[in-house]
């Protein structure tokens, strides 16, 4: 599996403006400009309210992309186990996602309901992620960092419980007291000792040729946190 998770095409962060007592105008008022420039507003502009938000399994989603290097890719979802996001000074000071890898599905259109099954089964067996050893894997952010009209989340992803450093574009917003993170990441399977017909190993695998599949697994994550 592959090009997992293409941890994300820097996202720009939704800023929430406040403008003391004065009424802010709705989006059929404003300007183009002034809705784009709303939109590029850095995460330090959002008002966060303080306090440990709780992850939402029901609402909250993982979707996952693994590529081979012919360009063939299968894709699927995750479920979250359990989370919470800690906002500091109105900030995103840190926080933990954690997901059930039997939960792993499949959704790929051209695979029929065996060649799905068959696909999870490999991916969940000890040439790949060992899930009845490793049943369940996490990020764990350690904060954000604002990079021009960017917000950068930076922290650990555990994978088979071997933790590597990761950091990606993240989007933040509020809506009705609850608080959603969006990101797209990348994450180096080969690094969490995946290594199933990887070029990483070429002891292990010589000669793959069309076989290899890529090291890189896309993510997708939709959080929601609420107090």
């Amino acid at each position: 599996m592959k090009n997992w998770m293409t941890l994300f095409a820097a996202i720009a962060v939704i800023g929430l403006v406040s403008c003391g007592e004065t009424t802010a105008p709705s989006d059929a008022t404003k300007s183009d400009a002034d809705q784009a420039m709303e939109k590029t507003q850095p995460a330090d502009a959002i008002d966060l309210m303080d306090g440990t938000y709780q992850i939402d399994p029901a609402t909250s989603t993982v979707a996952w992309k693994g590529t081979k290097i012919t360009g063939s890719t299968h894709e699927g979802n995750l479920s979250v186990y359990k989370g919470s996001i800690n906002v500091l000074d109105k900030s995103v000071a840190g926080g933990f996602v954690a997901v059930d890898m039997k939960s792993m599905v499949c959704t790929d259109e051209g695979l029929d309901e065996e060649g799905k099954g068959n696909l999870i089964g490999h991916l969940m067996s000890e040439d790949f992620f060992g899930v009845d050893r490793f049943p369940n894997a996490r990020l764990e952010l350690e904060g954000i960092k604002v990079k021009g009209e960017v917000a950068m989340g930076y922290g650990k992803i555990f994978v088979r419980e071997i933790a590597q450093p990761i950091n990606f574009p993240v989007a933040i917003s509020q809506a009705e007291g609850n608080l959603i993170v969006d990101a797209d990441l990348t994450f180096d399977r080969s690094k969490h000792d995946v290594k199933f017909r990887s070029g990483s190993f070429p002891d292990l695998f010589p000669d793959l040729g069309d076989k290899l599949i890529n090291d890189e697994i896309e993510l997708s994550v939709h959080i929601v946190g609420t107090m």
